[in-house]
């Protein structure tokens, strides 16, 4: 994607505005309260009405953890990683393919059972 100053994209489960581009990939980016930058661009994806119900989805089972008794506990770092890895992977993939969805439907559950590692990621500190 030609990325310029302005644009509207979607950026790990936010829609945020491109502030800045700077020589060598690196960008600056805000979603009106919280300004973040660094080598983003590979992280950013247009925004479009399928990938806005993309990030509102994993974003929906995202924020299912925080009503786990226990949740301050939680990785909450690679556990926000892993949910923002799962939101790109489902919007550069086909529509049908579920995997990514199921995922965290089955991560939030597996948390409710507190199985220490899911998916590959720790689920406590």
């Amino acid at each position: 994607m030609d990325w310029k100053a302005d644009d509207w994209a979607v950026f790990e489960r936010d829609i945020i505005q491109i502030k800045e581009i700077r020589e060598g990939g690196a960008c600056s980016v805000s979603d009106g309260t919280c300004e973040t930058s660094g080598m983003l661009l590979d992280r950013l994806r247009p925004l479009t009405l399928r990938n806005k119900r993309t990030i509102e989805y994993f974003d929906f089972y995202y924020r299912e953890l925080n009503k786990i008794r226990g949740e301050r506990g939680f990785n909450f770092p690679d556990i926000n990683r892993h949910f923002s890895d799962l939101a790109l992977r489902a919007m550069d993939g086909p529509e049908e393919d579920k995997g990514p969805c199921e995922q965290a439907v089955e991560f939030v559950q597996q948390a409710r059972d507190y199985v220490p590692v899911i998916q590959g990621v720790q689920l406590f500190r």
